[in-house]
């Protein structure tokens, strides 16, 4: 018996998971749940429906009487439940069949998919959860982990793309994932960048897996699964790419994100999304200002757990990398700051035929500049 209801984020009532037992499946969540996205007419909301009463145990819905079914989908105003829930009952076996073929295809590409019980714990405690959720690589990467959110207009200036380089080229000091859209502009340079200094990154889709859009971004999104990245979604691998999916898509990006940072956009844009819902989940803030920026700055400013910080000043960059070491401290995790010049100064090492006057040069180089930190 279900216990009670709650709006979901596109106004439709959604029923939350009870403690009463239900029959047990032997018919694994993924496979239940693309069967069931082959019923037409059930859509998301009947889908919701049926994973919200059942969840891990999906399966169990072809276990169960018909008439439960239909009053499940009743009671999330499901249009056609009687026709529905006869469906379900009869076509089984095609639903399955067709099921298993889709999920194999999946599996070969790395996908898994997330079920209720699985969910990582920050998007679980959303009051808009998502309900399952098909990942493109490694889905560790969206558990125990800090992740910073680098989001941002599609169309970007010249100072919001720099700006993007150096918040992300800040995280990649630390044990930090990067989590954006990967949509064009800000979203894409965030996420190259984060691949050529070896940040991990956690792409959400306004779409389905087995679309590419925007067609520009498909080598990005290969080389984030290559790198032990993620690519995840919510939407069935075949659904298409819709305005308000990428709404959606914003608050997958703003739950999971432990800092939001937008660079680069309007008050009245898309990203301005991302920074409400990051509001309402209350998650750190970091706006960047820069001569210039748009509006998108004063709406962060006005937010709770927000800070404004200038992308171009020395004071401003060294405060921008104050929050992300501190995260990851937060979190357990060994701090280096100079792990990139670490990084850089070991490929030349490599490529270069070095004298043992250049190291005694560059020893003396370093007791300058941190002497000269000391003092400052």
């Amino acid at each position: 018996m279900v216990n009670s209801e709650r709006e979901g984020t596109d106004g439709q009532t959604t029923l939350r998971l009870d403690a009463a037992p239900k029959p047990r499946s032997d018919v694994p969540f993924d496979l239940a749940l693309l069967a069931l996205a082959h019923v037409d007419g059930l859509g998301y909301k009947g889908l919701r429906a049926l994973v919200s009463h059942f969840g891990d145990d999906l399966g169990a819905v072809w276990q169960v009487e018909s008439a439960k079914i239909r009053r499940l989908l009743v009671d999330a105003r499901v249009g056609s439940a009687e026709r529905l829930s006869t469906t379900l009952a009869a076509s089984q076996a095609q639903l399955l069949d067709k099921a298993s073929h889709e999920l194999r295809d999946l599996r070969s590409r790395q996908v898994t998919v997330i079920a209720p019980s699985r969910m990582p714990r920050k998007l679980a405690d959303l009051p808009d959860r998502p309900w399952w959720l098909f990942v493109e690589g490694r889905p560790d990467v969206l558990d125990n982990q800090p992740h910073v959110a680098v989001v941002g207009t599609r169309t970007p200036s010249l100072h919001g793309t720099k700006a993007t380089e150096i918040v992300v080229r800040t995280m990649a000091a630390y044990p930090l994932v990067l989590v954006s859209g990967l949509a064009n502009g800000i979203d894409a340079t965030a996420h190259t960048i984060a691949l050529r200094d070896g940040v991990q990154n956690v792409a959400f889709l306004g779409h389905g897996l087995n679309v590419t859009f925007p067609a520009e971004t498909a080598s990005v999104r290969s080389k984030i699964v290559e790198t032990g990245g993620a690519v995840v979604t919510e939407y069935l691998p075949g659904e298409t790419y819709r305005r308000q999916n990428f709404v959606q898509r914003n608050r997958l990006q703003a739950g999971l994100a432990d800092i939001v940072v937008p660079v680069d956009g309007a008050a009245t844009g898309g990203t301005a999304h991302t920074v409400r819902f990051a509001a309402k989940y209350s998650r750190r803030l970091i706006g960047i200002r820069w001569e210039g920026a748009g509006d998108l700055v004063s709406l962060v400013a006005a937010q709770p757990q927000s800070v404004v910080l200038d992308a171009f000043t020395d004071e401003d960059r060294r405060e921008l990398d104050r929050h992300m070491r501190e995260l990851a401290a937060a979190a357990g995790h060994e701090t280096y700051a100079l792990r990139l010049v670490e990084r850089l100064l070991e490929r030349e090492m490599r490529h270069r035929d070095v004298h043992p006057s250049d190291l005694a040069r560059l020893r003396s180089r370093l007791d300058h500049v941190g002497g000269a930190s000391d003092d400052a």
